[in-house]
C-alpha cells in the first residue's frame, strides 16, 4: 500500500513539473509572439509614415512625370510636348476671360472643328473645372477619335475627379494608339497605388522603366509601392536609383532610405 501511495505521489510530482515546464515554454512562445507583433507595429508605423509622405508629394497630379517640379532627364519639355497638349503647362492658370471668349466664339461659328474643344478643355482643367473639361474632351474626341493626347488629357481630368475606372479606360486607349507611351503606364500605376493594388502598380512601373530606364520618377513611385509590400530592400534600391538619375530627390529620399535600412533582413 505504501509503495502504491509513493508511486501515485511520484506521478503527481512529475505531472506538476511537466505542467510548469509547459507553462514556461508557452510563456516564452508568447513573449516571442509579442515581440514579433511589436516589431510589426513598428515596421507598419514606418511604412505608413513614409508612404503617406510620398503620396503627398505625388498624389495631386500624376502628370508631373515630365513636367515642372522634380524635373527628370530632359533639358526642355519640347520632346514631351510633341504630340501632346498638356493642360498643366497651358499659359492660362486662372480664368482668362479673353481666352474663353475667343474659344467660345470659334466653337459658335464652326462647331464642327475639334481644336477649340481641346484647347478650352485644357483651360477648364487648369482651373480645376474638371466636369466642364471632360465635356469638352468628349466633344473633341467625337470629332477626332485618334488623337492619343486627347485621351490622355481626359484621363487626367477623370483621375483628378477621382473617377478612376474612366481614367484607366482612357490611359488604355492612349497605349492602344501609342504603345511606346510611358505616361499612361505611369498614371495607371499611380491609380493602382491610390487604390491599394500595389502588385498592379509595380507591374505598371516595371513597364515604364523598361520603356524609359532614365525616368527617375518611375523608380521613386515603384519604391513606394515596394515599401507598401514590405519589400524594404527593393524600395531602398529604387530610391537610390531615383537619386542617381535625379539629384533633386536626394534631400527627400535619403532620410527615408536610412529609416528603412534597419528593416532590411
Amino acid at each position: 500500500m505504501r509503495k502504491y501511495l509513493l508511486y501515485i505521489l511520484a506521478v503527481y510530482i512529475a505531472a506538476v513539473f511537466a505542467t510548469l515546464g509547459g507553462c514556461t515554454k508557452k510563456s516564452e512562445t508568447e513573449l516571442k509572439r509579442e515581440k514579433d507583433s511589436l516589431e510589426q507595429v513598428k515596421y507598419q508605423e514606418v511604412i505608413d509614415e513614409l508612404i503617406d509622405s510620398n503620396f503627398f508629394y505625388r498624389r495631386n497630379d500624376s502628370t508631373d512625370i515630365y513636367g515642372t517640379g522634380n524635373f527628370d532627364y530632359r533639358d526642355t519639355l519640347e520632346s514631351y510636348h510633341r504630340g501632346y497638349s498638356i493642360p498643366r503647362d497651358s499659359i492660362y492658370k486662372v480664368w482668362n476671360t479673353k481666352a474663353f471668349q475667343h474659344l467660345n466664339e470659334l466653337i459658335r461659328k464652326k462647331p464642327i472643328l475639334p481644336g477649340p474643344y481641346l484647347d478650352r478643355g485644357n483651360h477648364f482643367q487648369n482651373i480645376k473645372m474638371y466636369r466642364e473639361a471632360i465635356s469638352d474632351y468628349n466633344e473633341y474626341i467625337k470629332r477626332s477619335p485618334f488623337n492619343h493626347s486627347a485621351y490622355m488629357n481626359r484621363g487626367n481630368a477623370y483621375e483628378r475627379f477621382k473617377i478612376y475606372d474612366s481614367a484607366m479606360w482612357d490611359y488604355n486607349k492612349v497605349l492602344e494608339l501609342k504603345p511606346d507611351d510611358t505616361i499612361a503606364n505611369f498614371n495607371k500605376g499611380n491609380i493602382y497605388d491610390i487604390l491599394g493594388k500595389f502588385d498592379s502598380a509595380v507591374y505598371q512601373y516595371d513597364t515604364v522603366v523598361i520603356k524609359d530606364p532614365r525616368l527617375a520618377k518611375a523608380y521613386y513611385n515603384r519604391g513606394t509601392s515596394y515599401l507598401a509590400q514590405r519589400k524594404f530592400k527593393e524600395a531602398a534600391r529604387d530610391w537610390e536609383q531615383a537619386i542617381i538619375l535625379n539629384q533633386t530627390y536626394e534631400a527627400e529620399l535619403r532620410p527615408k532610405i536610412r529609416r528603412i535600412r534597419p528593416l532590411i533582413k
